[in-house]
C-alpha cells in the first residue's frame, strides 16, 4: 500500500510540472478576466501590446488568445502582435506564434516583414521555439520566400528533438502545395524523416509522403521493416496512416499469399505467405486492440485485403472480433463498423458465419444499422420490426433467400403471400405499414417469379393467377405497376379456354383483370398506368381476332390520350401505333403507310424476356470501409488499393542499416520507447530477415534491443531516485 502511495504521489507531481505552463496566477477570478471580452477590454489590449512591461505585453497576449477561443475577431491586432514576435520572454513568443498561426493566411505580406525573426529563431535553444517558429514559416504562403522555407527545413530535418522533426514533416506538405516543382528536393528530405527511429515522427513522415508522392511506393523498401518494427510504438493516427500506406505497398511490391494447404503436417505455420508480409501482419496485430476506431478499422481492411485464410496466426479470422467490438461499441462509429461487415459479409460470407447471432436486429440501434445489419445477414422474422424501412428490406431479404436457397423456398414463399392477405384492421399500433410491406412483398415476388422455371411448383404462372386475386388489396403503387406487367407477361395460353371464357390465346382469369384495370384506369397512379396500357397491347397482341378487346382497347387508348400526365400521354401513343399492324392483320385492311410491325414482332417486343432488376449493390471496385464505398460513389481524391502485383519485388531491397541503428537517447520530451519483438511463435524465417550478410550479430527485424533494467520489482523502481530528481534537488 505504501508502494501505491508513493507511485500516485509522483504521478501527481508529474502532472502538475507539466501543466505548470498553462498555469494562470490569481486563481479562478484572475481567470475570468481574460475571457471577459466586453468592448472595454477589447479596448484596453491595444495598451498593453504597447506596453514596455513584459508582464503588460503577456496581459495582452492572453487577453487576445483568450478572445479568439471565444469566437472574437482579433485579426485587427495582427500588426501589433508581430512587433512581439522579437520578446525576450520566452512565455510571450509562445502565445505570439499560436496568433501567427491563426492569421498567417490571411496577413502573409505584413508577416513577411519578420522573417529575420522567424530565420533566427530556427536556432532557438527550445524544440518549442524551433517547431513554431519552422511551423509559422511553412505557414506563409507566398512562392518568393520558399527558397528561405527549404533552407529552414533542411536544417531542421536532423534536429535532435522528434516534435522539432515531426513540425519539418508538416512543412513539407504545405511547400509541395505552394510549388510542386520542389519536389525533387522534398524527397531527400522525406527519406531523411523516413530513416528517423523515433516513433513520435512516423505518423506525420507517412502523411507528407501521401501529400507529396503516394505513387512513389518505391522509395519505402529500405523503410519497410524499420516502419513495421515502429508501427505499434506510434501515435494513434499515425498507426491508422501508416497501416494504410503498408497495406498498398504489400500489394504492389509484394507476392501475393496462398490459401492454407490441408497438409497439417507442415512444419511451416506461414506457408504460402510472403515473409515480410507475415511480418507486416504479425507485428500489426496488437493494433487491433487499439482504443481509436480509425486504426481498428485500418487494421481490419488490411487483414481483409492482405491476409491468407485459414492461418492461425496471421489469418483474415482475426479481424473478425474487433470489427464485431466496435460494431457493439460508441454509437457514433457503429454504422460505419457495419458498413464495413456488411460489405465483408457480402464478398466473404464465411468470415462472420461462426458470428451469425451478432448480426441480430435490435429496436435501440438507428435504421441505418439495422438495414445494414440486414444486408450482413437476412432473417424471417425481422418482417414485423417496427421500423417501416427495416421491415421492407427484411421482406426484401426473404426474396434474396428464396432465389438463392431453394430449401427455404416454400416457406419463403407462403411468408410472402400471407402478407398479400393480411387485414389491416388487425394490425396492432407500432407495428411496420401494411401497405408498404404488401407493396414489398409484390416486388420480392415479382423478382422470384421471373427466375422460377416453368417446371417449378408452383409455376410462375400459378403464381401470377395468385398475385392478380389479391390485387383489389394492394395499395403500393409500385406494387400494383409490378402485377399488372406480371398478368401481362404470363396471359399467354396456347390451351383452349374451359367452358368457353375469355379469349382464344390468353388465360381465362386475364380477361376479368384487364376489365377491372380499365374500370379504374383514372384513378390508378401513372406508373401502374403505363402498365395498364402495356397491359392491354400485350393482350391484344395475344388476341387479335375478338371484337370485344379491340374496343377496349381502343377505349384504354382515348383515355390516356387526355390524362394529365405526359408520359401516360406518350406510352398511348406508342402504342396505338405499335397495334396498327396488329389491327389490320385482323381486319384485313390495307396498310396506311409509314412503318408496321407485324404481329410476331410486336411480340416479341412487348413478350421478350427480360433480366430480372435487382436492387442495385455498391460498386464492387470501391475498397470496403472506405468513405467512397459506405456513400456508394467515388470521392474526390479516392485511391483504390492496387491488385496484386506479378512481379513482386526483391526481398533484399529492403535489407538496410536503418532497422539496425540504435534507438536514440530519451529527449526533454519523453523516453523512447524500444519497439515489440516479434512474438516467438512466428516461423524462424520471419525472425531472420533483418540479419544482413555484414552483420551476423544483428538483432532480427521485430525484435528490441535488449535493456538490462536495474529495477527488480515496483518496489525498487519507488525506493530510488533518478538522475533528474538529484538534480532538482541539488537546485
Amino acid at each position: 500500500m505504501a508502494a501505491l502511495n508513493r507511485l500516485s504521489q509522483r504521478i501527481k507531481e508529474n502532472f502538475q510540472e507539466s501543466t505548470r505552463d498553462f498555469a494562470i496566477p490569481g486563481g479562478s477570478a484572475s481567470t475570468a478576466t481574460y475571457f471577459d471580452t466586453s468592448d472595454d477590454k477589447i479596448k484596453e489590449i491595444s495598451k498593453l501590446l504597447e506596453s514596455r512591461h513584459d508582464k503588460e505585453r503577456l496581459e495582452g497576449m492572453k487577453r487576445i488568445i483568450a478572445g479568439i477561443s471565444k469566437g472574437r475577431d482579433m485579426e485587427p491586432f495582427f500588426a501589433q502582435v508581430v512587433k512581439n514576435v522579437v520578446a525576450p520572454s520566452i512565455e510571450i513568443r509562445k502565445l505570439v506564434y499560436i496568433y501567427l498561426l491563426r492569421f498567417a493566411s490571411t496577413n502573409s505580406d505584413l508577416l513577411l516583414l519578420s522573417i529575420n525573426t522567424f530565420q533566427k529563431d530556427l536556432s532557438d535553444q527550445s524544440p518549442l521555439i524551433r517547431s513554431m517558429s519552422l511551423r509559422v514559416l511553412t505557414s506563409i504562403r507566398v512562392p518568393v520566400i520558399q527558397g528561405i522555407v527549404m533552407l529552414g527545413l533542411k536544417k531542421l530535418v536532423n534536429d535532435r528533438n522528434p516534435w522539432v522533426r515531426k513540425t519539418v514533416a508538416g512543412g513539407l506538405a504545405k511547400v509541395y502545395e505552394v510549388d510542386n516543382s520542389q519536389l525533387s528536393s522534398l524527397i531527400p528530405l522525406l527519406q531523411t524523416l523516413l530513416s528517423s527511429q523515433s516513433p513520435l515522427t512516423l505518423g506525420a513522415t507517412l502523411t507528407a509522403f501521401v501529400e507529396i508522392c503516394p505513387d512513389r511506393l518505391d522509395l519505402l523498401h529500405p523503410y519497410y521493416r524499420h516502419i513495421c518494427r515502429l508501427l505499434v510504438d506510434a501515435d494513434e493516427w499515425g498507426q491508422a496512416v501508416a497501416v494504410e500506406v503498408l497495406t498498398r505497398y504489400c500489394r504492389a511490391m509484394l507476392e501475393k499469399p496462398e490459401p492454407l494447404t490441408t497438409n497439417a503436417d507442415s512444419d511451416d505455420e506461414l506457408e504460402g505467405v510472403d515473409i515480410d508480409l507475415a511480418m507486416f501482419l504479425d507485428c500489426a496485430k496488437p493494433l487491433f486492440q487499439s482504443r481509436n476506431p480509425a486504426v481498428v478499422l485500418a487494421m481490419a481492411k488490411a487483414y481483409y485485403h492482405l491476409a491468407p485464410a485459414g492461418h492461425k496466426l496471421v489469418g483474415q479470422e482475426q479481424l473478425v472480433a474487433p470489427v464485431l467490438r466496435l460494431a457493439n461499441g460508441k454509437a457514433e462509429v457503429m454504422g460505419l463498423a457495419w458498413e464495413v461487415i456488411a460489405v465483408m459479409s457480402e464478398e466473404r460470407p464465411w468470415l462472420f458465419r461462426p458470428r451469425f447471432t451478432s448480426t441480430f436486429l435490435h429496436a435501440a440501434d438507428s435504421t441505418y444499422v439495422n438495414l445494414v445489419k440486414l444486408r450482413a445477414m437476412s432473417a424471417l422474422h425481422y418482417i414485423r420490426f417496427p421500423d417501416t424501412a427495416v421491415a421492407e428490406e427484411a421482406v426484401r431479404a426473404i426474396g434474396a433467400l428464396v432465389r438463392s436457397q431453394p430449401v427455404v423456398a416454400s416457406t419463403g414463399l407462403a411468408t410472402l403471400m400471407r402478407w398479400l392477405r393480411s387485414n389491416r384492421g388487425e394490425v396492432q399500433p407500432g407495428l411496420a405499414d401494411i401497405d408498404n410491406l404488401v407493396g414489398q412483398s409484390v416486388i420480392s415476388l415479382k423478382s422470384i417469379i421471373l427466375t422460377l422455371p416453368a417446371s417449378a411448383t408452383p409455376s410462375p404462372r400459378a403464381l401470377v393467377a395468385r398475385l392478380a386475386k389479391q390485387l383489389p388489396t394492394v395499395t403500393n403503387h409500385n406494387a400494383r405497376a409490378s402485377v399488372f406487367w406480371l398478368v401481362g407477361q404470363y396471359a399467354s395460353s396456347d390451351s383452349p379456354n374451359e367452358h368457353g371464357l375469355g379469349w382464344e390465346g390468353v388465360q381465362a382469369w386475364v380477361p376479368d383483370v384487364l376489365r377491372q384495370a380499365v374500370k379504374g384506369f383514372a384513378e390508378e397512379s401513372s406508373i401502374a398506368k403505363l402498365q395498364i396500357l402495356t397491359l392491354s397491347t400485350k393482350v391484344a397482341a395475344l388476341a387479335p381476332a375478338s371484337s370485344q378487346l379491340t374496343l377496349l382497347t381502343q377505349y384504354l387508348f382515348n383515355l390516356a390520350r387526355y390524362d394529365a400526365s405526359y408520359d401516360v400521354r406518350d406510352r398511348g401513343r406508342l402504342l396505338s401505333s405499335l397495334l396498327r399492324g396488329v389491327v389490320s392483320e385482323a381486319d384485313t385492311e390495307e396498310d396506311q403507310g409509314g412503318v408496321v410491325l407485324r404481329r410476331e414482332q410486336v411480340k416479341a417486343v412487348l413478350l421478350g424476356q427480360r433480366p430480372v432488376a435487382e436492387k442495385q449493390s455498391v460498386d464492387a471496385e470501391l475498397e470496403a470501409g472506405s468513405m467512397s464505398r459506405v456513400l456508394r460513389r467515388r470521392m474526390v481524391g479516392y485511391e483504390g488499393l492496387p491488385e496484386w502485383t506479378n512481379d513482386p519485388t526483391d526481398s533484399n531491397l529492403r535489407d538496410s542499416e536503418v532497422e539496425h541503428q540504435k534507438p536514440p537517447a530519451p529527449t526533454s520530451m519523453g523516453s523512447h520507447i524500444p519497439p515489440p519483438a516479434i512474438p516467438v511463435h512466428l516461423s524462424s524465417s520471419v525472425t531472420s530477415i533483418a540479419r544482413s550478410p555484414s552483420t551476423s550479430n544483428a538483432s532480427p527485424v521485430g525484435s528490441a534491443p535488449i535493456v538490462k533494467s536495474k529495477f527488480q520489482d515496483l518496489d525498487a523502481f519507488l525506493d530510488s531516485e533518478t538522475e533528474d530528481e538529484t538534480e532538482s534537488e541539488e537546485e
